[in-house]
């Protein structure tokens, strides 16, 4: 169980996933389980107390490899047996933790939560993990502006800006984007490169934030700086690719992942948004 423990928490925090118009799961009833004396006797003796225990720590320090600033980080599963939780079968699973950086991408809180009351998944000798069934979770994140700006401060987000410049957008180029939150409003500017033009131009714009199909989407985008000028369908154009949001919510494994966001707000100029993501079995 140890190595499951470990690989199970690396594939739920760690690089991309694709986010999804919906996100179906099933949960099914526990088998494979051991019988209910085993179970007793388990833990009557403490046994389950303390194989929940050292997984929880096993699995406390695998994340800590991948996620950063965790000093709040807390790990919880619940277990039918010990030798239940040897064998990859566990009730839940709980992680949360303040102040986190995945892979660059920087958020004030997070939290996963698996959705099954039975849970399986398996470890083979290659170190290759088989969820025998779905495995959902659902995820509560929050971001503020820093968290944002420190997050497209990374090479994966720069990645991104790059791979927009390089579609010729009629030779504008984005030099840099930064954000804020003011108000419980949501704003982004980019410092773009316009040709004969040689001192950059800063374009700011305000948006709403929502839900549309299981992604952040921005609406009621508008200009929030009057210095220059700009076709804001070109811009609605530009922020489909560099949306620093959906960036943000992006730090599920692809092991298939589907990410489904359910709601987004700004409260006390803050991001708060959830939904689920599925690991869909082998």
């Amino acid at each position: 169980m140890k190595k499951i423990i470990i690989l199970l928490g690396l594939c739920l925090l760690s690089s991309t996933a694709s986010i999804a118009a919906n996100c179906e799961y099933s949960c099914v009833e526990p088998y494979d389980i051991n019988g209910k004396f085993s179970t007793f006797i388990s833990n009557i003796t403490g046994l389950n107390f303390t194989q929940t225990k050292i997984s929880e720590a096993v699995l406390k320090k695998s994340i800590s490899k991948t996620v950063k600033g965790d000093k709040n980080l807390k790990v919880d599963i619940e277990s039918y047996s010990a030798k239940d939780l040897k064998n990859g079968i566990f009730k839940s699973l709980l992680i949360s933790g303040e102040n986190v950086v995945v892979e660059d991408i920087y958020l004030s809180s997070l939290e996963l939560k698996s959705l099954c009351d039975f849970n399986y998944v398996q470890y083979d000798k290659k170190g290759n993990l088989t969820f025998k069934e779905d495995f959902p979770m659902s995820f509560n994140i929050t971001m503020d502006s820093d968290d944002i700006n420190n997050t497209m401060k990374s090479e994966k987000y720069k990645k991104v800006i790059n791979d927009v410049n390089k579609l010729g957008l009629g030779g504008i180029k984005v030099a840099s984007t930064t954000s804020s939150i003011r108000g419980n409003k949501f704003y982004y500017a980019l410092n773009i490169e316009i040709p004969f033009i040689k001192k950059e131009q800063k374009v700011e714009i305000s948006a709403d934030i929502k839900v549309k199909n299981g992604k952040i989407d921005f609406d009621n985008t508008r200009l929030a700086s009057n210095s220059f000028n700009l076709d804001l369908k070109r811009f609605d154009f530009l922020m489909d690719y560099l949306n620093p949001l959906d960036f943000s919510v992006n730090i599920f494994n692809n092991k298939d992942a589907k990410v489904y966001i359910k709601n987004i707000a700004i409260k006390n100029n803050t991001i708060v948004t959830d939904g689920t993501v599925v690991v869909p079995k082998d």
